[in-house]
Formats: structure tokens, C-alpha cells, sequence
């Protein structure tokens, strides 16, 4: 039920927001989070360049400061790209989340999508993770 909560609460807020402000999501697995998250990110413009974050969205069992996740993105014409990442979270986001809530951590900077079309993203940790209820990525318009 939190789960249909939270992915309500997603849409109505990716709905309700600025232009600029796009949140792709996916639910995981409320009790460890070992499998990839896939969302989709629909580009029609070509021109604006974005600044992406990797947002969790946790629960109280959230307990780590530092993670990897293998990020792949595939573009419109079936371009593949995969990597692995770190990352940390400050005091600020661990105290954040150890309440539950939603924690942003940034992830890339100035990245244009030079194709029209659907944009696909797996994310994928490479240990087991307690505590992620739901992950995605922020795509803020500079």
C-alpha cells in the first residue's frame, strides 16, 4: 500500500511541477533492493543540456553512506553505454534518510541528449541494499 502511495505521490508531483523538473522512477524490492531499476526518459529537445541526480526513495532501514551502482543508458537508436558508480551520501542526506524520505545525489553534470525519442536507464547496485523502496533519476534543465 506505501508502495502505491509513493508511486501516486511520484506522479502527481512529475505532473504538478516546473517544466524544468523531471523525476523518472521505479519501484525495487522493499526488502533489498538487488535488481535493476528501469525507467524512461521521453527527450524532445535536442538543444537543453541537464544536470542528473540519482534519487532513493528510502525507509527507515536505510543504513548506507556509500553505494555502486551499474548505470546503463540506452538512447533512441539503440546506443548502449554502461558504467559503474560511487556514491556518497553527506551527513545531511544519511540523516534525511534514515527517516525515510527522498534522498538526491548528484550524478551527472551537463549532459545533452543530442537524440529525439525514448531514453532508457537501468539502475542496478552491485551489493544488496536495504531500505530503497523506489529509484530513478532527476533530470533538472539548466
Amino acid at each position: 500500500m506505501r508502495l502505491v502511495l509513493f508511486s501516486i505521490a511520484v506522479l502527481l508531483f512529475v505532473q504538478c511541477s516546473k517544466a524544468d523538473l523531471r523525476v523518472a522512477m521505479a519501484d525495487v524490492s522493499i526488502s533489498s533492493w538487488e535488481e535493476s531499476a528501469s525507467v524512461e526518459y521521453i527527450n524532445n529537445d535536442t538543444t537543453t543540456r541537464y544536470d542528473m541526480s540519482i534519487v532513493l526513495h528510502t525507509n527507515s532501514r536505510f543504513d548506507f553512506s556509500d553505494m555502486e551502482l551499474e548505470v546503463t543508458m540506452t538512447s533512441p537508436d539503440a546506443i548502449r553505454h554502461t558504467e559503474r558508480i560511487a556514491l556518497s551520501c553527506n551527513s545531511e542526506q544519511e540523516a534525511k534518510a534514515s527517516d525515510g524520505g527522498d534522498i538526491e545525489i548528484p550524478y551527472r553534470r551537463d549532459v545533452k541528449l543530442s537524440a529525439k525519442g525514448t531514453y532508457q536507464f537501468s539502475l542496478r547496485p552491485l551489493k544488496p541494499i536495504t531500505g530503497v523502496e523506489a529509484a530513478g533519476i532527476n533530470f533538472q534543465q539548466q
